[in-house]
Protein backbone atom coordinates (compact mmCIF):
# COMPACT_ATOMS: atom_id res chain seq x y z
CA UNK A 1 0.00 0.00 0.00
CA UNK A 2 2.87 2.39 0.83
CA UNK A 3 4.28 1.80 -2.65
CA UNK A 4 1.03 2.67 -4.40
CA UNK A 5 0.31 5.73 -2.22
CA UNK A 6 3.77 7.15 -2.86
CA UNK A 7 4.47 5.98 -6.41
CA UNK A 8 5.14 9.47 -7.76
CA UNK A 9 7.58 10.32 -5.00
CA UNK A 10 9.40 6.99 -5.29
CA UNK A 11 9.76 7.14 -9.08
CA UNK A 12 10.67 10.84 -9.07
CA UNK A 13 13.30 10.21 -6.37
CA UNK A 14 14.76 7.36 -8.38
CA UNK A 15 14.82 9.47 -11.55
CA UNK A 16 16.48 12.47 -9.91
CA UNK A 17 18.97 10.18 -8.15
CA UNK A 18 19.94 8.61 -11.47
CA UNK A 19 20.27 12.09 -12.99
CA UNK A 20 22.58 13.31 -10.23
CA UNK A 21 24.64 10.10 -10.21
CA UNK A 22 25.12 10.06 -13.99
CA UNK A 23 26.09 13.74 -14.11
CA UNK A 24 28.59 13.38 -11.24
CA UNK A 25 30.16 10.27 -12.77
CA UNK A 26 30.41 11.97 -16.15
CA UNK A 27 32.03 15.09 -14.66
CA UNK A 28 34.59 12.99 -12.77
CA UNK A 29 35.34 10.95 -15.87
CA UNK A 30 35.62 14.03 -18.09
CA UNK A 31 37.88 16.11 -15.86
CA UNK A 32 39.68 13.28 -14.11
CA UNK A 33 40.34 10.92 -16.99
CA UNK A 34 39.53 12.85 -20.17
CA UNK A 35 36.82 10.34 -21.04
CA UNK A 36 33.08 10.89 -21.41
CA UNK A 37 30.23 8.45 -21.40
CA UNK A 38 28.38 9.27 -24.62
CA UNK A 39 24.92 8.27 -23.43
CA UNK A 40 25.10 10.03 -20.06
CA UNK A 41 23.62 13.33 -21.26
CA UNK A 42 20.61 11.64 -22.85
CA UNK A 43 19.96 9.46 -19.82
CA UNK A 44 20.22 12.38 -17.40
CA UNK A 45 17.82 14.49 -19.50
CA UNK A 46 15.28 11.64 -19.73
CA UNK A 47 15.45 10.99 -15.99
CA UNK A 48 15.16 14.71 -15.25
CA UNK A 49 12.03 14.95 -17.43
CA UNK A 50 10.50 12.02 -15.56
CA UNK A 51 11.43 13.54 -12.19
CA UNK A 52 9.84 16.88 -13.11
CA UNK A 53 6.53 15.49 -14.33
CA UNK A 54 6.20 12.98 -11.50
CA UNK A 55 7.10 15.79 -9.09
CA UNK A 56 4.31 17.91 -10.58
CA UNK A 57 1.85 15.09 -9.93
CA UNK A 58 3.16 14.63 -6.39
CA UNK A 59 2.78 18.33 -5.59
CA UNK A 60 -0.73 18.27 -7.04
CA UNK A 61 -1.61 15.26 -4.88
CA UNK A 62 -0.49 17.11 -1.74
CA UNK A 63 -2.06 20.42 -2.88
CA UNK A 64 1.31 22.17 -2.84
CA UNK A 65 0.85 24.18 -6.04
CA UNK A 66 0.28 27.88 -5.73
CA UNK A 67 -3.30 28.99 -6.05
CA UNK A 68 -5.15 32.26 -6.33
CA UNK A 69 -7.54 32.43 -3.41
CA UNK A 70 -8.81 35.97 -3.99
CA UNK A 71 -12.15 34.80 -5.38
CA UNK A 72 -12.58 32.18 -2.65
CA UNK A 73 -11.80 34.75 0.06
CA UNK A 74 -14.54 37.03 -1.25
CA UNK A 75 -17.19 34.31 -1.12
CA UNK A 76 -19.44 33.78 1.90
CA UNK A 77 -18.44 30.76 4.02
CA UNK A 78 -21.32 28.59 2.74
CA UNK A 79 -20.31 29.17 -0.88
CA UNK A 80 -16.60 28.32 -0.49
CA UNK A 81 -16.90 24.54 -0.54
CA UNK A 82 -19.27 24.40 -3.54
CA UNK A 83 -16.96 26.78 -5.39
CA UNK A 84 -13.95 24.54 -4.60
CA UNK A 85 -15.98 21.60 -5.90
CA UNK A 86 -16.61 23.46 -9.17
CA UNK A 87 -12.90 24.23 -9.46
CA UNK A 88 -12.11 20.56 -8.86
CA UNK A 89 -14.58 19.52 -11.56
CA UNK A 90 -12.95 21.97 -13.97
CA UNK A 91 -9.49 20.60 -13.05
CA UNK A 92 -10.75 17.05 -13.58
CA UNK A 93 -11.90 17.94 -17.08
CA UNK A 94 -8.61 19.70 -17.77
CA UNK A 95 -6.49 16.80 -16.48
CA UNK A 96 -8.51 14.28 -18.49
CA UNK A 97 -8.13 16.42 -21.60
CA UNK A 98 -4.38 16.72 -21.04
CA UNK A 99 -4.11 12.97 -20.40
CA UNK A 100 -5.93 12.21 -23.67
CA UNK A 101 -3.82 14.70 -25.63
CA UNK A 102 -0.58 13.45 -24.09
CA UNK A 103 -1.62 9.85 -24.82
CA UNK A 104 -2.19 10.78 -28.47
CA UNK A 105 1.13 12.63 -28.55
CA UNK A 106 2.94 9.67 -27.00
CA UNK A 107 1.40 7.27 -29.52
CA UNK A 108 2.84 9.42 -32.31
CA UNK A 109 6.35 9.11 -30.86
CA UNK A 110 8.21 7.12 -33.48
CA UNK A 111 11.64 8.76 -33.27
CA UNK A 112 14.56 7.51 -31.21
CA UNK A 113 17.30 9.38 -29.39
CA UNK A 114 20.54 9.72 -31.36
CA UNK A 115 22.98 8.03 -28.96
CA UNK A 116 21.01 5.54 -26.86
CA UNK A 117 18.41 4.74 -29.50
CA UNK A 118 15.71 5.10 -26.84
CA UNK A 119 12.21 5.58 -28.19
CA UNK A 120 10.58 8.92 -27.53
CA UNK A 121 7.59 6.83 -26.45
CA UNK A 122 9.51 6.16 -23.22
CA UNK A 123 10.31 9.82 -22.75
CA UNK A 124 6.86 11.20 -23.62
CA UNK A 125 5.00 8.49 -21.72
CA UNK A 126 5.48 10.37 -18.47
CA UNK A 127 3.15 13.08 -19.76
CA UNK A 128 0.23 10.66 -19.92
CA UNK A 129 1.17 9.05 -16.61
CA UNK A 130 1.39 12.34 -14.71
CA UNK A 131 -1.87 13.79 -16.10
CA UNK A 132 -3.70 10.50 -15.50
CA UNK A 133 -2.45 10.46 -11.91
CA UNK A 134 -3.52 14.08 -11.44
CA UNK A 135 -6.98 13.18 -12.78
CA UNK A 136 -7.18 10.37 -10.20
CA UNK A 137 -6.12 12.75 -7.43
CA UNK A 138 -8.77 15.21 -8.58
CA UNK A 139 -11.43 12.51 -8.30
CA UNK A 140 -10.26 11.98 -4.71
CA UNK A 141 -10.53 15.74 -4.05
CA UNK A 142 -14.06 15.79 -5.50
CA UNK A 143 -15.15 12.88 -3.30
CA UNK A 144 -13.72 14.65 -0.24
CA UNK A 145 -15.52 17.90 -1.14
CA UNK A 146 -18.83 16.07 -1.67
CA UNK A 147 -18.47 14.30 1.68
CA UNK A 148 -17.81 17.62 3.43
CA UNK A 149 -20.84 19.16 1.72
CA UNK A 150 -23.03 16.24 2.82
CA UNK A 151 -21.83 16.51 6.43
CA UNK A 152 -22.39 20.26 6.59
CA UNK A 153 -26.08 20.02 5.65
Amino acid sequence: MFLIRNIEEILASMAISITVLVVIVNVVLRYGFGFVVPWSEELSVVCFIWAVYLGISSCYKHKLHMGVDVVVALLPPKAKRPFKLLVSLFLLALNILMAVLSYQYTMLSNKVTPVMGMSYFTINGVLFISFALMALHTVKFIIEDINVLKCSK
